[in-house]
């Protein structure tokens, strides 16, 4: 006789958030739009979650169970440490950022090991694993209540913006989408705060009709 293993699934939809504490005593923040499997109690020898969007974990420290976070292609195995870990479809990229501790980075023919204030960013197309040096403050500061940006495309801010906000973005001229920004947004103000913050600049116009 095989005991099944029980399974819970946690999914945020557009303009969520949500807190959690695993069986472990882990805690993760999940970020709008993002789905978490993980077990009710975890197996003796690893503690295995799936995420699917972004989700940013704090996980206690085990020596005999390593902690794995699956998204797509690519495993994150770590015993004890904080990092971000960013998996969106449409992004067609795992974005790994460590905050703390050391994690290792898996995907089918690669592999990386992360010191912290380093980020591993897998291509899902190319299987390509790229890791540079990053202000960690960029990938985490959405689980503290702000947005932090730094020399980002604005195609890449409003795609943020449109999960948080659950709003669809359209341009009239394309050519806007490549342009940059520098700054933090309080993430509990409301869109069209947000909106005439980056009217301020005198390059852009928004229109808000609706979502």
């Amino acid at each position: 006789f095989v005991k099944e293993e029980a399974f819970h699934t946690v999914k945020i939809p557009r303009g969520g958030e949500y807190r959690l504490i695993l069986e472990d005593g882990t805690k993760v923040w999940l970020n709008a739009e993002s789905r978490l499997v993980f077990p009710v109690v975890f197996a003796a020898d690893q503690r295995r979650v799936v995420l699917e969007g972004e989700g940013f974990f704090e996980v206690v420290k085990d020596s005999k169970r390593p902690f794995i976070v699956t998204s797509g292609e690519l495993n994150v195995r770590v015993l004890g440490t904080s990092f971000n870990i960013t998996a969106y479809e449409d992004l067609h990229q795992v974005v790994t950022t460590l905050v703390e501790g050391v994690v290792r980075v898996e995907g089918e023919h690669v592999e990386k090991v992360l010191k912290p204030g380093e980020q591993a960013i897998f291509t899902v197309q190319s299987k390509q694993l790229e890791v540079q040096q990053v202000d960690v403050r960029l990938y985490t500061s959405w689980k503290d209540g702000y947005y932090m940006f730094e020399k980002e495309r604005l195609e890449d801010i409003m795609n943020t913006l449109a999960r948080w906000y659950d709003v669809d973005v359209f341009y009239q001229n394309l050519e806007l989408q490549n342009l940059h920004f520098t700054g933090t947004i309080q993430r509990h103000s409301e869109i069209s705060g947000v909106l005439k913050f980056l009217e301020k600049t005198d390059i852009v116009k928004f229109t808000l009709n609706g979502k």
